[in-house]
């Protein structure tokens, strides 16, 4: 299992960084409430927290790393662990035992590799098929994943911008590579995915967006949610609950009232997000990953046992369960893994 990994933007080194499965993981300064805002406060109108990080989110000359501190109030003031959470790994990266969301995680990248051969003889950038990797690791061997905070993925992009490169390659272990047999007779030198940078840009702007469009959904259900800290949340957790998993994860099928199962059948990854996000403990999740793989990724008595027991702890509050989460909706979120109703 490779274990480390080289972040280059073309040939120069970013950053040296963690990553899990296979592959790598793969500010500008913003000043200000923006000038609507400015304006405002000097008309004496009142500007809530909720107005300023709209006038953050949808100013791109402001720094999204301000849009996010002004989140992390917003988050204190909503009482919304899960909120926070993803405000602190979108500012300061995600670790390696926390799940990304889908949009830092689903880009596939192309797999080029240079290889030697005899006189001096060789090949650049030789694409390198899928077929030559083992079944069990196709599907994550072109997996692209962010799990920068979004100031280095901004500095990322002010580089390129910079010096004209296009692509970031999160090149494999020497080791690895060496053991490759891509051309007949060459030596295979060095091996990497590759995207284009615009890739990134494609990240930072789902986090704007999906800050904007929580914030619209909290001002929607109490205007003035933001406005101070409160002893009780100003909107009833359960809501706040289906309000970010839908927004932030992409959510779609519901669950009761106030409760949003957003799992992709087959992705394992989402599955573990989205427990994460109902506060499933990490050794409970790796216990899933366990069950799962005794079970060969069906519905097998492992897993089975697994859900009873999530589902007592998620009854008594312990365990690891936030207050929130619910034995049925941890249980819809496994069914939805695999494809069942």
């Amino acid at each position: 299992m490779i274990e480390r990994d080289q972040f280059v933007l073309v040939g120069h080194l970013v950053e040296r960084h963690w990553f899990s499965t296979f592959l790598g993981r793969a500010s500008r300064a913003g000043t200000g409430i923006g000038d609507a805002a400015a304006a405002a406060m000097r008309n004496d109108v009142r500007v809530t927290l909720l107005d300023e990080i709209q006038t953050a989110a949808t100013d791109p000359s402001l720094s999204l790393s301000d849009l996010l501190r002004k989140c992390q109030i917003l988050a204190f003031r909503l009482r919304h662990e899960p909120f926070r959470e993803w405000v602190s790994h979108e500012l300061n990266g995600y670790p390696d035992e926390v799940t990304p969301p889908p949009y830092r995680t689903s880009l596939r990248g192309s797999l080029k590799a240079d290889v030697t051969g005899p006189f001096g003889s060789g090949y650049k950038n030789v694409q390198v098929p899928l077929s030559l990797f083992p079944v069990e690791l196709r599907d994550e061997v072109d997996r692209f994943k962010f799990y920068q905070g979004v100031a280095t993925l901004e500095r990322l992009i002010a580089d390129a911008e910079r010096t004209g490169d296009t692509r970031i390659m999160s090149m494999f272990p020497v080791e690895m590579s060496a053991n490759m047999s891509i051309v007949r007779g060459y030596q295979t030198m060095t091996m990497w995915c590759e995207v284009p940078v615009a890739s990134v840009v494609g990240v930072l702007d789902q986090v704007r967006s999906r800050a904007l469009e929580f914030v619209l959904e909290i001002e929607a259900e109490n205007p003035d949610a933001g406005a101070s800290a409160t002893k009780e949340p100003p909107i009833a957790l359960a809501k706040t609950d289906s309000i970010f998993n839908t927004v932030i994860y992409g959510g779609q099928n519901a669950i009761g009232p106030g409760a949003t199962v957003n799992v992709t059948p087959g992705d394992l990854g989402s599955l573990l997000a989205f427990l994460e996000a109902q506060g499933v403990a990490k050794a409970d999740r790796d216990e899933l990953e366990v069950a799962l793989a005794d079970d060969k990724g069906k519905l097998g008595p492992r897993v089975k046992v697994w859900l009873g027991g999530m589902s007592v702890k998620a009854a008594s509050f312990g365990g690891g369960v936030a207050v929130h989460a619910t034995g049925a909706l941890i249980a819809a979120g496994v069914l939805h893994y695999f494809g069942l109703p």
